[in-house]
């Protein structure tokens, strides 16, 4: 089997990829990929919250808010209306990458609403940990933005005030800048010089939140999550945002240097086609 193409009629997906068994419930709370075996336990590129100004949805996508599910070509696609925001509607798409034996995941965002919806935040959470309850600890949070907006978005309401007490945000990138690049990780379990590597489009996400272990941001330290704010414009009726996420697997002894070349080769890609 492929690395990463999904089987099954749903709403469970069942896949291997990286030499684990992979499971997708889209009617799950936080629906996204997850793997655990006596080493890790893994949940990568899930769907999480909803976000506006002043206004936080943790949790919002499972399958109170599910409308329709489907498989094709060995990619899941599932689509979810939470209810109270303006006719939201949200497409996820998670499938293999075209190279390289990983997972992409795609997320489309369209409203019915007229100037209801202010910088619409979707947010995306990957953790890798040596058990399942890590992943809910907390010891310090760095936000990294896409601008001034995104940076000011932190404080507008959509964060808990547990977030906030923990949260530093770092510089906002001079326009000359590489903006928000590869996420390198030597997860738990892995073999010498492998790492999972992680990236977004960088004009698609606003603001990308570190959950770290002690030590600070450093690129050889586990992170406990990685979260993802995709997006962050105001959305009006007959508009359609879309955002791109990747996670690769890579082994080598530059791992830096291998993930930017991966990350420019993503860069490159044309989007996929389709409504």
């Amino acid at each position: 089997m492929s690395d990463f193409r999904w089987k099954g009629n749903g709403p469970e997906f069942l896949t291997v990829g990286r030499g684990r068994a992979w499971r997708l419930h889209v009617g799950a709370s936080e629906p996204g990929p997850t793997s655990s075996d006596e080493r890790s336990y893994a949940k990568l590129l899930a769907l999480q919250s909803i976000a506006a100004i002043g206004r936080p949805a943790e949790r919002a996508f499972g399958g109170a808010t599910l409308r329709e599910f489907a498989r094709r070509q060995g990619c899941v696609q599932a689509t979810y209306s939470p209810p109270g925001w303006g006719g939201l509607t949200v497409r996820a798409t998670w499938g293999p990458t075209r190279s390289q034996g990983g997972l992409d995941l795609e997320v489309q965002l369209s409203a019915t609403s007229v100037g209801q919806l202010k910088r619409v935040e979707v947010g995306i959470i990957s953790g890798w940990t040596a058990e399942p309850a890590e992943s809910a600890a907390r010891v310090a949070r760095w936000v990294e933005p896409r601008d001034i907006p995104s940076a000011a978005s932190s404080y507008d309401g959509r964060e808990s005030a547990d977030t906030l007490a923990a949260l530093t945000t770092l510089p906002v990138p001079l326009p000359s800048w590489e903006m928000i690049g590869p996420r390198i990780l030597s997860a738990p379990g892995f073999d010498a010089d492998t790492y999972y590597v992680e990236m977004v489009q960088p004009h698609d996400c606003a603001r990308r939140i570190l959950d770290q272990l002690p030590g600070g941001p450093a690129p050889n330290r586990p992170n406990v999550s990685t979260r993802y704010g995709l997006f962050g414009h105001d959305l009006e009726k007959g508009v359609v945002l879309r955002a791109r996420l990747r996670g690769l697997w890579i082994r080598s002894q530059t791992p830096v240097a291998t993930a930017l070349a991966l990350f420019e080769e993503f860069l490159r890609e044309p989007p996929p086609l389709g409504p």
